[in-house]
């Protein structure tokens, strides 16, 4: 899978990628990023080095929340925003970053046709 910038954007695209996927592959990527969402984002998004020294930093608890939800936003297809809004070294000296997470998903499955809808977003943001 191609590489992307960790801007906006970029997780767009990623997210038009795997879309694309057939539901046996993204439901592989929803358990891959579940599980193990920092290597996921260091090897889908180009990060500084200071990104992923805090993506690396961050506590079990954020690291796990992230990932879910992640996977929940990736696996039923809804709207995904993460972003890093601190300019790259400007408050380093500050300590640690403030993490938002937002995840509103919701299914809904047809009776008559045993169709599911997914809808909701999903919205991961770091900043100081």
């Amino acid at each position: 899978m191609k590489k992307f910038p960790f801007t906006p954007e970029g997780v767009q695209a990623k997210q038009r990628e795997l879309n694309a996927l057939s539901i046996d592959e993204r439901l592989q990527v929803a358990e891959y990023v579940a599980n193990k969402p920092v290597e996921f984002i260091s090897e889908n998004f180009e990060m500084s080095d200071e990104q992923q020294s805090y993506l690396r930093e961050l506590e079990l608890v954020d690291v796990r929340l992230t990932g879910f939800s992640l996977a929940i936003g990736f696996l039923g297809q809804v709207p995904v925003n993460m972003q890093d809004t601190t300019p790259p070294s400007t408050f380093a000296a500050r300590g640690k970053k403030k993490k938002e997470v937002s995840t509103n998903v919701s299914t809904t499955t047809n009776p008559q046709t045993g169709a599911t809808t997914v809808t909701g977003s999903v919205g991961i943001k770091w900043s100081w």
